[in-house]
């Protein structure tokens, strides 16, 4: 008899790609589950992307407004996105994000943290980065990005934004609490380890 698996990763039988694009791909596993019962499981392949909470002052930050085509309305988030040319690292990509949707250059940057923002089906890690010392530069939009708006709130207004549902992007949701976290000296702050990126 065949020892149990104990760790809970699955035996992956077959793998096969259902769809492909530039941006990502749809993989399906031929599985057998630690019970032994058998199953597919359909896998997201995305890149690891950055995110920027771009930080105007103390406790007030700069967010944008976007269109989001699957759900069929704008939300407030966090510029945020992967690089367009693979093995960019994340924190140029978080600069690239910041210039082209905000329209800011960051004089310093430090790491908040990693997210994972959909691990039960995606592989994709978000990079968080807290961007201060802002210079603003005007935006540099990639195409379909031109209709992006733009504005400064404070956290308490962000989470009312949260709750009336008009900011309910995850990670940005996410990326906000380790904010908060950093700003109110409960985790990494810049100067400590594992705090400055």
């Amino acid at each position: 008899m065949a020892e149990r698996n104990t760790d809970g990763a699955f035996d992956v039988l077959a793998t096969r790609q259902a769809y492909t694009s530039p941006y990502m791909r749809l993989r399906e596993d031929d599985v057998r589950f630690p019970d032994g019962s058998l199953g597919v499981w359909t896998v997201l392949e995305r890149s690891d992307f950055a995110l920027v909470v771009p930080e105007v002052a103390p406790g007030r930050l700069a967010m944008v407004n976007l269109y989001r085509h699957p759900v069929g309305r704008r939300f407030w988030e966090f510029p945020q996105g992967s690089a367009s040319d693979p093995g960019v690292p994340p924190e140029e990509a978080a600069a690239g994000e910041l210039r082209e949707e905000a329209g800011f250059t960051a004089g310093e940057w430090h790491r908040l943290g990693i997210l994972h923002e959909a691990y039960g089906y995606a592989t994709g890690v978000c990079h968080v980065f807290l961007a201060r010392s802002l210079t603003a530069v005007g935006r540099a939009p990639e195409p379909g990005e031109g209709d992006v708006w733009t504005g400064e709130f404070d956290t308490g207004e962000l989470w009312r934004m949260h709750d009336a549902g008009d900011l309910t992007d995850a990670v940005t949701v996410a990326a906000l609490g380790l904010y908060e976290r950093t700003r109110h000296g409960t985790g990494p702050c810049p100067g400590q380890p594992g705090g400055t990126a």
